[in-house]
């Protein structure tokens, strides 16, 4: 016969048990109905795995190996069993509050308040490769807030349909090898960096790419990418080995090895908005006003400030950003 899981439980319980009558109460069957399977499971395995005693059964050499792997091989198909409901979950439980957004230093910055201030809630972040993706999920009720970003010259996706909190225009920043020839200067231009190898912006980095390629090209040359689909922290170390230079967002950061400068005339910026379900009040959401509204709390006008990177010298906002509808900061 073919050995089977519930074979094993039976070899468990009458080892358990102590004996056949025991293990058969214990299972509600009849005692010889126990004893005839028993001995098809031992036919099964090649040999006894009790040995029959006046007071009960004990195992035998071949009963105490079958007894060890038969435990292990049941908790694991248990624990499969209880990780594979897990993951069948949906992710909108109603206890998990979701966040998305094109990776960046805003998503994980509000991944982390929401932690802070909901450690009893389950916290679940998508990170997708482009805006519109995260507000499919919006729209489609996967998520309940998100994240995404506008950049100069790079069409910006619809937001007319939700409410949105406007988390401000950062600069975003141009990272150089510490002995580079401009990491001396306190700010450079995109002129000063006309023939240089460059990083191309990660896969997950929205519009950025284009908007930075538009805007060399405004400065009079082509970037010559000769990098592609590395993440932040993996362009932070190509560029502070000195083989090429990128871009880098105010917010994020430290770059070990790496030299950061701003862009004297502001070309380079990223505009970060706050989308959430429609809603005539921000961020009152049905089910989920009150972490909703406690979130929205948690990142005032004055955090906004610091955490963009602003200062007297900071960048004008993008240039050409549209204006769109925005509720009222809390």
């Amino acid at each position: 016969m073919d050995i089977a899981l519930r074979h094993l439980q039976v070899v468990l319980t009458v080892a358990e048990a102590g004996s056949i009558s025991r293990a058969a109460a214990s299972m509600k069957i009849a005692q010889s109905g126990l004893t005839t399977q028993l001995r098809r499971i031992e036919q099964g395995f090649g040999g006894p795995l009790f040995r029959r005693r006046a007071d009960g059964v004990v195992p035998t050499e071949l009963g105490m190996h079958v007894l060890g792997r038969a435990r292990e091989l049941l908790d694991d198909f248990g624990d499969l069993v209880a990780t594979a409901r897990t993951l069948a979950r949906p992710a909108e439980l109603p206890e998990a509050i979701a966040l998305g957004g094109v990776d960046g230093p805003w998503v994980l910055r509000i991944a982390r308040l929401i932690q802070d201030r909901f450690p009893r809630h389950e916290q679940l972040t998508y990170l997708e490769s482009c805006s519109e993706t995260v507000l499919d999920l919006l729209r489609t009720e996967k998520i309940a807030l998100a994240v995404v970003g506008e950049f100069p010259d790079v069409v910006a996706p619809s937001l007319r349909e939700f409410s949105v909190r406007d988390l401000g225009t950062e600069p975003l920043l141009v990272g150089l090898a510490p002995t580079h020839r401009l990491a001396h200067r306190r700010a450079i231009t995109l002129e000063d960096l006309a023939g240089e190898t460059w990083v191309a912006p990660g896969d997950r980095s929205d519009g950025l790419g284009l908007s930075l390629r538009i805007a060399c090209e405004r400065a009079g040359y082509t970037p010559r990418f000769r990098y592609f689909g590395a993440d932040q922290a993996t362009a932070a170390a190509i560029v502070s080995g000195g083989g090429a230079v990128g871009v880098f967002p105010a917010t994020g950061g430290p770059w070990p090895g790496l030299v950061t400068k701003p862009l004297g005339d502001g070309r380079l910026c990223a505009g970060h908005g706050w989308p959430g379900p429609p809603d005539r009040r921000w961020p009152g959401w049905p089910r989920r006003s009150t972490w909703a509204r406690s979130t929205a709390e948690g990142i005032s006008p004055r955090r906004r400030r610091r955490g963009c990177g602003r200062t007297p010298s900071a960048p004008r906002p993008c240039p050409g950003r549209r204006s769109r509808g925005r509720s009222p900061a809390s």
